[in-house]
């Protein structure tokens, strides 16, 4: 009795919203838009919050946490799950707190760059790699991933791009919004071209726990000393549990010079994140959710299924085998731009996507869909597209 009330809660936590449901809960997604649309453009799932975060945050407003406070039992708590799941040895000092994967991006070009200098990124790539670069007079350089190709991270066109003003590489992995899990030797690859030509590597990891059909994901810096002593990387836990409004994330620094210079930078710009995320954080961090990880992939994997099954089956639409995140992107071949499509379908089928350019140039043509979300709303999501596409 006690298994099935617990499997059942888990279906409740994965599979029961509805569109009415998700309308009255406070979150822009779904209120940025009329209420006759839905929103799949956000990269925020449409899952309940597991209990045991909620009631760690209960029980910090209830003891009062909420005057200045430590953050070393958070720290700690990253320590030790950075050690188990990355495969880092790592310390207390080598632990910033910040507030989520985009100041992290700012801080790290920052760090690393001058004015005029260069820093290599892929195309497409999430946004807010490329917003940092202009207010900092930084030059974007692009390394294209091709539809094609399925999104292979090609080192010969790395090599390519490297020049005398390169003095960053920028790195998604689990990479949003192409959906790639870069493989060890792919990363090692990156690693030996870093190594090689004393390029620093920042590195986006929020995605870690999402990675399908038993893939691994691989910690760059965990690759080799010397790799590790030129890279920064960022992780958080908004993806996986649904709490980006926490605002928490950390960044793990073991170049004793490097981290000075993170430090020199956040300090009048952040200062972390509240006392109540890091009140949440080390059951966030611990084998507490394993519950929730494992059930949350089962859901996804059913979801990806239904999407992949559809829309590849719809004339004129495609979607490759995605292997992470839960933000892969649509290819429209319809003649229309991505903001044209994207009009269209939030005019004529009442769904809000988020158009691939903004993305890169190599987004264009397709459209970014949140697939987190109950098999309700993405088999309604599907017929109005469906009904959209078989109009044009």
């Amino acid at each position: 009795m006690i298994k099935e009330w617990f499997v059942m809660s888990h279906i409740r936590y994965f599979n029961s919203a509805t569109i009415e449901i998700m309308q009255n809960i406070p979150n822009d997604k779904w209120q940025r838009y009329p209420s006759d649309v839905i929103p799949l453009w956000l990269a925020s799932p449409d899952f309940l919050i597991a209990p045991e975060i909620k009631q760690a945050l209960i029980q910090a407003v209830e003891s009062n946490d909420l005057y200045y406070n430590s953050n070393t039992p958070a720290r700690e708590a990253i320590v030790e799950k950075i050690k188990r799941v990355n495969e880092m040895d790592v310390t207390i000092n080598d632990i910033l707190i910040c507030q989520g994967v985009d100041p992290f991006i700012w801080l790290a070009v920052r760090e690393a760059c001058n004015p005029g200098d260069e820093v290599i990124l892929t195309d497409p790539i999430y946004g807010e790699f490329n917003n940092v670069m202009n207010p900092l007079g930084v030059k974007s350089v692009y390394w294209e991933l091709e539809y094609s190709e399925g999104y292979k991270f090609d080192s010969e066109k790395l090599k390519e791009l490297i020049g005398p003003r390169t003095k960053a590489i920028g790195v998604c992995n689990p990479h949003n919004p192409t959906g790639r899990v870069m493989t060890g030797e792919e990363l090692k690859v990156i690693a030996d071209i870093a190594v090689d030509h004393n390029i620093k590597v920042f590195s986006d990891e929020l995605w870690e726990d999402i990675v399908f059909d038993a893939k691994k994901h691989v910690t760059l810096a965990s690759l080799s000393p010397e790799i590790a002593e030129r890279t920064s990387t960022s992780w958080g836990v908004s993806k996986t549990f649904g709490v980006a409004g926490l605002y928490f994330g950390y960044i793990c620094i073991t170049n004793k010079e490097m981290m000075e210079g993170f430090k020199k930078y956040r300090k009048c710009i952040q200062r972390g994140s509240t006392t109540l995320a890091r009140a949440a954080a080390p059951i966030m961090l611990d084998t507490t959710l394993d519950w929730w990880r494992r059930e949350m992939m089962k859901h996804l994997h059913k979801i990806r299924d239904i999407c992949l099954r559809r829309l590849n089956e719809m004339p004129g639409t495609s979607l490759p085998r995605f292997e992470g995140t839960y933000v892969p992107l649509i290819k429209f071949d319809y003649n229309m731009s991505s903001k044209e499509m994207f009009e269209y379908l939030l005019t004529e089928a009442k769904v809000a996507l988020a158009p691939g350019s903004n993305y890169g140039s190599k987004g264009e043509g397709y459209q970014r869909i949140c697939i987190a979300t109950s098999e309700n709303i993405i088999e309604e999501t599907l017929n109005r597209i469906e009904t959209a596409i078989e109009a044009l």
